[in-house]
């Protein structure tokens, strides 16, 4: 049996379902969506944190703040396309 990573295995199910998510035309489930990278991310910043690894750490912060922002967004009454431009 193949050992799940604490961090990584629950990371990688989190950002794909978070992918699988965000496409939905359903704004609650865009919603689930970001939440789900919103998690993932920040599992992967604790995961690199832990490694040291500085670049990992930077690139998953910043995908971090990007699915906040998309949550955010998501939670947006009346017009959802005041952010897109």
């Amino acid at each position: 049996m193949i050992p799940v990573d604490p961090l990584q295995g629950p990371a990688v199910v989190l950002g794909m379902a978070g992918a699988a998510l965000v496409v939905s035309r359903s704004q609650g489930i865009r919603r689930a969506g970001f939440a789900a990278w919103v998690v993932g991310n920040l599992l992967w910043v604790v995961y690199a944190s832990v490694q040291e690894n500085a670049y990992m750490m930077t690139l998953f912060g910043f995908y971090w703040v990007t699915a906040a922002l998309g949550l955010m967004n998501t939670r947006e009454k009346g017009n959802t396309d005041q952010f897109a431009s």
